[in-house]
Parts: structure tokens; sequence; C-alpha cells
């Protein structure tokens, strides 16, 4: 899989909001963005562990050399975060026959774990 890597120096502005579902005894954590990519987070398996750990995952990766990353993907999405910032590619997308030159997604550092402490604290409180 390829990764168009570019410093990301402009503040993204995302916004989301997250929604606690239920499917049986399922609790289903829901993220609603203006960004589709986002959205393919939501999922029934999150606790505020996993969600911590990709949190350490990017805070480590923007400090070390520009080949070494971190990745995480479920079905849906992927992504790569470096000391460039955290670039995310649409698995849905791909399997729906959508091809793209670059990635789907680009936000700094700080953007997305912004998000992720967001979204930890709704699934503590929503769990």
């Amino acid at each position: 899989m390829h990764i168009h890597c570019c410093k990301i120096k402009i503040l993204y502005k995302m916004k989301y909001t997250f929604k606690k579902d239920m499917w049986g005894d399922t609790i289903l954590h829901s993220i609603q963005s203006e960004e589709s990519t986002i959205n393919h987070f939501g999922s029934w398996n999150w606790t505020p562990q996993k969600i911590q750990s990709l949190i350490d995952g990017v805070e480590q990766s923007k400090n070390k050399d520009s080949d070494e990353s971190f990745d995480w993907q479920n079905e849906d999405v992927f992504f790569r975060s470096n000391k460039y910032g955290v670039f995310f590619v649409d698995l849905m997308k791909q399997r729906a026959g959508e091809k793209s030159k670059k990635q789907d997604l680009d936000l700094n550092h700080d953007e997305f774990i912004k998000f992720l402490q967001d979204f930890k604290k709704f699934v503590e409180e929503n769990s």
C-alpha cells in the first residue's frame, strides 16, 4: 500500500459527533463526521484501553525516523502515522472498486490525537 507523505502544516478543524447505539445487548460506538473515512472507526469492540494504545502509537511516531511508522487498521479503514502526519486509506472504497492516487485523508498528529481523546472519553462514559 503506497502512502504519500508530506508534512501537514495546517491544523484541520475536523467536526464529528459520537453516538451510542444498541444492537441487542451489544453497544456500538458510532461516529458521524463530514470525513467519511473517520466514520469507519465506529465499532462494537472499542475500549478506552484500545483507544489509548492508538494515542500512544501516534504520539510515539511523531519523533521517529521518517521510514518508521505506527500502522493500524480495521476492516474498513487503515491509517499510518509517522513524523509527517497521519494518513488514512478508506478500505471500504477500495472494496467497492474505487481507486485513488493518494490517501483519502491527511491529518496532523494533534488533530487526530484530539479526536482519539474525545472518542476515548465518549467510550468511557458510554460503555
